[in-house]
């Protein structure tokens, strides 16, 4: 499942049986971009670059390209994203899981029931961990 949200394009994965991430990529070419140099080579930035010159879009903005006169907001939004996904915000993105339980009643019964989490996931090689992160849910 893709669909364009504000310059992010999300995705679904299954974790397991019972559970799913929903994560959100930023754009390489409406967005982060990759440091291209005189020579027409392009290079993901380092996190100086990143924080130098990246931004990240918000809702409803579609085209938000790293440049020097990305708005404060915008570079904040990225700060705070590299402060939990990591310095690699081209490999590592943030999402959100949903796992079906099933619980038992005082009465013997069974029901279903949802708890959800934030996590960081490494698209290319799968990994994925639990975020226990105050600036996530501000």
């Amino acid at each position: 499942m893709k669909e364009v949200k504000g310059g992010y394009i999300t995705y679904l994965k299954r974790l397991s049986d019972n559970e799913v991430i929903a994560f959100a990529k930023p754009d390489w070419n409406l967005e982060l971009t990759l440091f291209q140099d005189s020579n027409g080579d392009q290079y993901y930035w380092n996190r100086e670059g990143l924080v130098r010159f990246g931004g990240m879009c918000g809702i409803e903005t579609t085209n938000c390209l790293v440049n020097s006169k990305h708005s404060y907001i915008n570079q904040k939004r990225l700060w705070e994203t590299m402060s939990i996904v990591g310095d690699d915000p081209y490999r590592n993105f943030l999402g959100y899981t949903v796992k079906r339980n099933i619980g038992i009643s005082n009465l013997g019964k069974r029901f279903v029931y949802f708890s959800y989490g934030v996590a960081v996931i490494n698209e290319q090689s799968g990994s994925w961990y639990r975020v226990k992160s105050s600036p996530v849910f501000e």
